[in-house]
């Protein structure tokens, strides 16, 4: 696809690997890589993009997305390190879509502020834990959301607090075509040294239940309730089928996590959904309980679901 963008400031790349851009290290190029200078840059690049039939991806960290082998057509927006900025205003934090939620969390534990410290178990960026309400270990993000800054897909700008948006687990449903600035999060005083343990708590957490020494894309699967209002959690039915250590190609379900899928070196897209229908399939014949992905699919991915698990 032969694109050409507006007058910009930041970073322009064709045929861009995205791999590289992903936690998963998996994925095939971009027609076009666009890394905006600023927020500025980005709200030019967006007001344009408006106006063209083109198709446009946002990549924050790259976490809890899987990119087709074949990539990604038309221009993804990397916000990453430009769009990062992290701001405390008494008991308020703002924060850039760019960011890292651990960032956040970090920001809040240095101005001994609580509410916040799940955030360091989530390892993705604001702009992605809004969109997705994202949640670890007992805690969502519009727990704590004051209100959104975002363009809409006319790239015109609005301010949105929960009340004007739909939030229900894992879905801020967030109108489609609209990006996220930042974020401004409502927090309390909270005692220093109760704060940095909590943080403490949850880095243990992560570092002894989870392969964070292989690229994954965080949590696999969604955890379920069922028709009659049984709470399923994910890990729980993925390892019910004994499924820890299962592998197609270098694509494999975690030893230490059974709702992480690991990247053992040359892992492909293909490979992983692959494996993914695999476990979704026993599941579905062993408990009768339809699994949802919670990591996103970007791109043209080869593999289709699996008739059966999808129902």
């Amino acid at each position: 696809m032969n694109i050409q963008l507006p007058d910009l400031r930041g970073e322009v790349v064709h045929n861009a690997p995205l791999a590289p851009y992903t936690t998963l290290k998996i994925g095939g190029p971009a027609d076009v890589l666009f890394i905006p200078a600023d927020a500025d840059d980005l709200a030019t690049f967006w007001q344009w993009q408006a106006t063209q039939n083109i198709p446009v991806t946002i990549l924050g960290q790259g976490s809890n997305i899987l990119v087709a082998d074949a990539g990604i057509r038309g221009v993804v927006v990397h916000l990453g390190n430009t769009l990062a900025n992290v701001t405390v205003n008494d008991t308020e934090i703002t924060a850039q879509a760019g960011a890292t939620c651990g960032k956040v969390a970090r920001a809040a534990r240095s101005a001994s502020l609580s509410g916040l410290a799940f955030f360091g178990g989530i390892p993705g960026s604001v702009g992605g834990a809004v969109r997705m309400n994202a949640g670890a270990y007992g805690g969502e993000t519009f727990q704590r959301v004051k209100n959104l800054e975002v363009l809409n897909d006319k790239g015109q700008h609005h301010t949105l607090t929960p009340a004007d948006l739909n939030v229900v687990y894992r879905n801020s449903n967030l109108p489609i075509g609209w990006l996220v600035l930042s974020a401004t999060f409502q927090l309390e005083h909270g005692d220093a040294a109760e704060i940095k343990e909590q943080m403490r708590q949850v880095n243990t957490n992560r570092r002894t239940s989870q392969p964070l020494h292989l690229p994954s894309s965080g949590s696999w699967f969604k955890n379920v309730t069922t028709a009659d209002g049984t709470f399923h959690k994910a890990w729980q039915l993925t390892d019910s089928i004994n499924a820890r250590g299962w592998q197609i190609g270098d694509a494999a379900v975690s030893e230490q996590h059974a709702n992480f899928f690991v990247n053992l070196g040359d892992a492909r897209a293909d490979d992983m959904l692959e494996l993914s229908r695999r476990v979704e399939k026993a599941i579905l014949e062993q408990h009768g309980i339809a699994m949802e992905l919670e990591v996103k699919l970007l791109g043209e991915h080869n593999i289709e679901k699996n008739s059966d698990a999808g129902k």
